[in-house]
């Protein structure tokens, strides 16, 4: 598993994610693995991914294709992105939907949060969102992350700070969270000072 979590305060998003990963109980820590991310950017959109790390691969091969429909600006546009890739993913990719297990409909594998200039996201298997104000979290250390940036939140001076609280408290805690972490910041949208126009 992993710990992934997003944050934003003072016109700031941020995403940071822990490096370990787990084969049952072997632990390959960051300094054995080149490539130990498990956040990657999709235009201006930075995401992090939890579960198996097949799925952040998968990821970045459908985006790679620039014709293929990508808007993350908001919850329902995160929804139609998701949607328009499933019956690819299923067809070039062999994604498990798992239509016989008694679900309401197939799933899209892919659980992780969003950060980018619109705000901070959580998306899930069903191709939902949800939009958060504050802070969220993600995977094995979300309960110890979510806690410490319950308690870091008011007294933080940035994102960033807010998110190595939660990661920190994740890594103390939870088995399968480690550090060193990864960490992006995005400026926010609404945070940005109109541009002034120029006397002619």
């Amino acid at each position: 598993m992993s710990t992934i979590v997003v944050t934003q305060k003072n016109g700031v998003a941020c995403i940071g994610a822990d490096t370990l990963s787990c084969l049952g109980s072997l632990r390959q820590k960051a300094q054995h693995v080149v490539n130990k991310t498990k956040i990657t950017k999709i235009d201006d959109t930075f995401i992090g991914l939890t579960g198996t790390s097949a799925s952040l691969v998968v990821m970045n091969s459908y985006f790679a294709n620039p014709e293929r429909p990508r808007n993350f600006s908001s919850c329902e546009a995160i929804f139609e992105t998701f949607r328009h890739s499933h019956a690819w993913l299923k067809a070039e990719y062999f994604m498990a939907a798992m239509p016989d297990k008694g679900e309401e409909y197939e799933t899209t594998q892919f659980y992780g949060l969003m950060a980018n200039p619109y705000g901070i996201f959580a998306i899930y298997s069903y191709r939902s969102a949800q939009q958060f104000h504050k802070f969220w979290a993600a995977g094995s250390g979300r309960d110890y992350a979510l806690g410490a940036m319950q308690t870091a939140y008011d007294k933080g001076k940035t994102a960033e700070e807010i998110a190595r609280a939660g990661l920190k408290a994740a890594a103390e805690f939870d088995s399968a969270t480690s550090a060193p972490f990864e960490i992006h910041n995005v400026p926010l949208i609404s945070a940005e000072k109109p541009k002034r126009s120029r006397k002619k």
